[in-house]
């Protein structure tokens, strides 16, 4: 008899413990709005929700996440570093980001550049060495205004976060860091010939969501490579080969889709 009362006891708490978490679907399967509104610390910590604003009715609109942005296109213009020779390097480029579906945070891609410049904007000349070809490039000085001109090409990764949550509360502003390896090809006006290489360009940007898919803000680029000619007579490659750096700074606008 005392074990079928056990029995029973047991049975009885089971069916009150089944019915206390019987839950509404809604509560089994909140919809992202619902999970959003519930756990912002977590969801809403490098994204936002977005809105679009409605000049005719004077409200907002069309609601969007931001954790949802899978593509990203970008449009920038390129100026010097150098805030007393700003025009001493111009250029544009365009970039194409994929977001990782393994890794949400990080986002891979591409930019495609060109960029005019001036010799001392992105290199200097080298002490020649005793004994060098009379041909090398250490034996060629160039101006330090010879317009050289710049194409830059390659894959990278990004990362999308928004730290200024830290100082101040935002919805519609993030930041990004953006490392690409390049192939580069130097066009040099002055001795008139072409130099190839491989290089890096790491950058570090602010952007504002104008709206739920379009976005501007400027971005910082530091640029780093080296590039070879072909070698006249004996050359070795360090008499026929320059180092590349640059600092840029870039307005920047484009979309998510």
């Amino acid at each position: 008899m005392k074990i079928l009362c056990l029995i029973f006891a047991l049975s009885s708490s089971f069916t009150y413990a089944a019915d206390a978490f019987d839950l509404p679907e809604a509560d089994l399967n909140p919809d992202t709005q619902d999970i959003l509104l519930k756990k912002p610390e977590k969801y809403l910590r490098h994204d936002s929700m977005i809105y679009d604003f409605n000049t005719e009715l004077g409200i907002k609109d069309q609601r969007r996440y931001t954790g949802t942005d899978s593509n990203k296109i970008g449009l920038a213009g390129h100026i010097s570093g150098d805030y007393e020779h700003f025009n001493n390097l111009l250029g544009y480029e365009f970039n194409y980001m994929h977001r990782s579906d393994r890794y949400n945070r990080l986002w891979y891609g591409f930019q495609l550049a060109q960029i005019n410049t001036q010799f001392s904007t992105i290199t200097q000349n080298v002490t020649a060495r005793s004994g060098a070809d009379t041909n090398a490039d250490s034996n060629i000085k160039r101006p330090n205004d010879a317009k050289n001109y710049l194409t830059v090409g390659g894959l990278g990764v990004g990362y999308r976060f928004k730290l200024l949550l830290d100082f101040f509360p935002t919805e519609d502003v993030f930041e990004s860091v953006d490392v690409y390896a390049n192939y580069v090809l130097l066009n040099e006006s002055y001795v008139k010939k072409v130099y190839k290489g491989y290089g890096l360009t790491t950058s570090y940007g602010i952007h504002k969501r104008s709206s739920t898919r379009f976005f501007y803000g400027g971005k910082f680029s530091y640029n780093l490579a080296t590039v070879t000619r072909n070698h006249i007579g004996n050359e070795s490659p360090s008499e026929r080969s320059l180092s590349l750096g640059w600092l840029s700074l870039a307005f920047e606008m484009g979309f998510f889709f």
